[in-house]
């Protein structure tokens, strides 16, 4: 995987971490793609599988966090995707 494409699919991890905090309507979607056991292109498995990142400890962190620390989580990841840009 080419450093564009991490940082691609980590800024889809990270949105999908931020849409959580959102309204229903797009936290709903999110919970749903990350609980998802599919392995398909750009499900959470898939995307997990191409940044070297365990997928199940990923989802049991982000699901079982509480959004409030969920905010500093993605402050971190979004500095380091875009000094990885």
């Amino acid at each position: 995987m080419t450093e564009p494409e991490h940082v691609l699919w980590m800024s889809v991890l990270t949105q999908a971490m931020q849409d959580l905090s959102g309204p229903d309507f797009i936290a709903k979607p999110a919970r749903a793609w990350l609980a998802s056991r599919s392995n398909s292109i750009g499900s959470l498995i898939w995307t997990c599988d191409q940044l070297g990142l365990d997928s199940d400890a990923v989802r049991q962190n982000v699901l079982r966090r509480p959004l409030s620390e969920l905010s500093g989580l993605l402050k971190n990841r979004s500095r380091a995707a875009e000094q990885a840009a």
